[in-house]
């Protein structure tokens, strides 16, 4: 059967054990690529993908950089020093990202912050969009995301023990 939707994908390989998983990233301003007009200026941005974020935060360089209007203020909770949580307000906007062999990822709501290292924060936002796993083998990590998701992965399916049975 052939898919009618088209799936984009990239997987990054790594020759050493990453803790942080890092990408290059093309931020804009939001356009719908579907209208025809010429997009917006591009420009690249180191992302960390992070399962803990709920969203997606963007750099106040990045939101500089490309003249960002905001949309809204939103109420954001960060984790300070020794856990903390601190919450506090910040213009919120929408942005297009560009993640490696062109997946975009249109019209993403993004709020303003600060995150060490880097100027885009990838969260669950976009983590949900698709399809994401990380392997670490022979001393390498790789990590992969595609879109739309397509298929379920189990690693208990692939497993040699296949009882079921709770290790401790």
């Amino acid at each position: 059967m052939a898919r009618s939707t088209p799936v984009w994908g990239f997987t990054t390989k790594s020759q050493a054990i990453c803790r942080e998983l890092i990408n290059d990233v093309h931020v804009s301003e939001y356009f719908d690529p579907e209208a025809g007009d010429p997009p917006p200026e591009r420009r690249s941005y180191i992302a960390l993908w992070d399962t803990g974020a709920t969203n997606c935060v963007i750099s106040r360089r990045v939101a500089s950089d490309l003249a960002l209007v905001p949309v809204g203020r939103v109420e954001v909770q960060g984790v300070g020093r020794g856990g903390s949580k601190n919450l506090f307000e910040t213009d919120a906007f929408l942005v297009n990202i560009r993640l490696p062999n062109k997946v975009e990822l249109v019209g993403v709501r993004v709020s303003e912050g600060e995150v060490a290292g880097v100027d885009v924060l990838l969260g669950m936002d976009v983590i949900t969009q698709g399809d994401f796993a990380i392997s670490n083998r022979d001393g390498q990590t790789w990590w992969t995301f595609r879109l739309p998701s397509i298929a379920r992965f189990d690693f208990v399916d692939e497993s040699t023990d296949r009882t079921g049975r709770e290790f401790s």
